[in-house]
């Protein structure tokens, strides 16, 4: 079902560029984005350098050979291969983010001391992943609909369709440029892992395409050299965009700044230079800057502590259950989540879901580092700082507290949640907000520093939809 090119209708916003249609029954097969070799990509510059040559001419001694290949292969399917292809028979974004987030998930604990899942880089690996993703599926649909092979389940009658049956070309194989592409990204993403485990599972992925009858072998060559051709550029950004860098600062004294905040009272902030790092669709992290937090004395800020003392002796079990859910993974994971969610129950192209979590996680990555460059340009003291009697849902994170780096990326997100899924609009807002507020309820944030973040995601978010609606996607 997850393979399926169909969808009832593919609309968006004010200028049709979301994701509207949700699963049916009989949903009506739509056209399979072939222009969508021409969308606009975030790290590949020219799709000529990563196209393949044509494939093999049908009725070749090569043709014949695959088809060969193919049949033995299906003769002979046990339960243990069949198990696999349906394990990998789905839309490739969402089958290579679990992978991700799972490896995420075991490095989340181990903060501070292995600083691989802090919130920021947590965001910069789901960004890195779904841009090369994407970039791989944009380059192979620029070949398919130049060479417009037939999968090998339409060419030849013989041949069983072990996956959902789709009239999209299936040179080069999608699954495979996206599993290759994925692969590299994450063995250089996660420098403690044993980046040939990456490979092979992407080569196992793959392969499964063959045996389904989906793919020849010469379309999954074709796609695994193509994806990882993408993924040679966007590691070369990465390495370029200034987070191996531990920026050298001096943490600013007085007697609103930030200081280390307890139990683990860690002396210098997760990625203080993080604000400066590249970003994809603002000019810098400090674009949009937000204005100066107010400081002890001023009304503003005596009465954010004061609703945060009140908290402290009058909280809900409902207020902290909110807190702790929101506070529960990284907020990048919690959002992947719900676009896996929703890409689960709608019928959408690989391409479209690739793009909708590309979209939507260089939301989240940029979002915080604007985030990162106002909390670091103005560190301003946490709550328990100002005022150590303070209960707290959850222990304070070890960075300044102006803006709520929940508040920045949830509202990021939400604008293009809404912008994809215009359906579901009110829904992921309500969710943005309740991530917002979170952080009051837990203790852990100032009011104003949610306000703040609010209104800096909401422009992040606002940025990103721009460029998705000149991205070519909706024409």
């Amino acid at each position: 079902m997850m393979g399926l090119l169909v969808v009832g209708v593919v609309l968006g916003g004010v200028e049709g560029c979301g994701i509207l249609a949700t699963e049916t029954k009989h949903s009506a097969v739509v056209e399979m984005d072939s222009t969508g070799g021409q969308w606009a990509t975030w790290a590949l510059v020219n799709r000529a350098e990563v196209r393949p040559a044509p494939p093999p001419v049908a009725g070749s001694t090569q043709a014949g050979q695959e088809i060969s290949e193919i049949l033995a292969l299906q003769h002979g399917l046990d339960a243990a291969t069949r198990g696999r292809i349906a394990q990998w028979d789905g839309l490739p974004s969402v089958l290579w983010t679990e992978v991700a987030l799972e490896r995420l998930a075991l490095y989340w604990p181990l903060l501070p001391d292995v600083r691989l899942a802090t919130p920021v880089r947590s965001t910069r690996i789901m960004a890195l992943l779904h841009i090369a993703v994407y970039d791989a599926l944009v380059a192979a649909w620029d070949a398919k609909f130049m060479y417009h092979r037939a999968a090998p389940s339409t060419a030849d009658a013989r041949v069983q369709a072990l996956t959902a049956r789709s009239d999209l070309p299936s040179y080069p194989s999608e699954h495979a440029a996206a599993a290759a592409a994925a692969a590299a990204v994450l063995g250089y993403l996660f420098p403690l892992d044993d980046s040939a485990q990456f490979t092979a599972q992407a080569r196992a992925a793959a392969e499964t395409r063959i045996a389904a009858g989906a793919n020849y072998r010469s379309d999954v060559e074709a796609g695994l050299a193509l994806g990882a051709k993408v993924a040679a550029r966007v590691i070369a950004l990465a390495k370029a965009d200034g987070s191996a860098f531990e920026a050298k600062v001096a943490i600013p004294t007085g007697s609103y700044f930030w200081k280390p905040t307890p139990p683990r009272a860690v002396a210098i902030p997760f990625d203080v230079g993080a604000g400066g790092w590249r970003t994809w669709v603002l000019r810098s992290g400090s674009q949009y800057r937000p204005a100066p937090p107010p400081i002890p004395g001023q009304a503003l800020f005596d009465a954010s502590l004061d609703e945060l003392r009140r908290l402290s002796t009058s909280r809900t079990t409902a207020q902290a259950d909110t807190a702790r859910y929101w506070a529960s993974e990284a907020p990048s994971a919690r959002w992947e989540a719900f676009m896996q969610d929703e890409l689960r129950k709608r019928r959408v192209s690989p391409l479209r879901a690739a793009r909708a979590q590309a979209l939507a996680s260089v939301a989240s990555f940029d979002a915080l580092v604007a985030c990162w460059d106002g909390k670091f340009f103005y560190w301003m003291e946490r709550p328990i700082t100002a005022d150590p009697a303070l209960v707290t849902v959850f222990a304070t994170p070890p960075f300044p507290s102006y803006p709520s780096g929940h508040s920045t990326q949830s509202a990021a997100m939400a604008a293009v949640f809404a912008e994809l899924f215009p359906d579901s609009a009110n829904v992921y807002l309500a969710r943005a907000g309740a991530a917002s507020v979170s952080r009051v309820l837990g203790g852990i944030h100032f009011r104003f520093d949610v306000v703040a973040g609010e209104q800096l995601g909401k422009q992040v978010g606002a940025a990103v939809v721009a460029w998705a609606r000149a991205d070519g996607s909706t024409r």
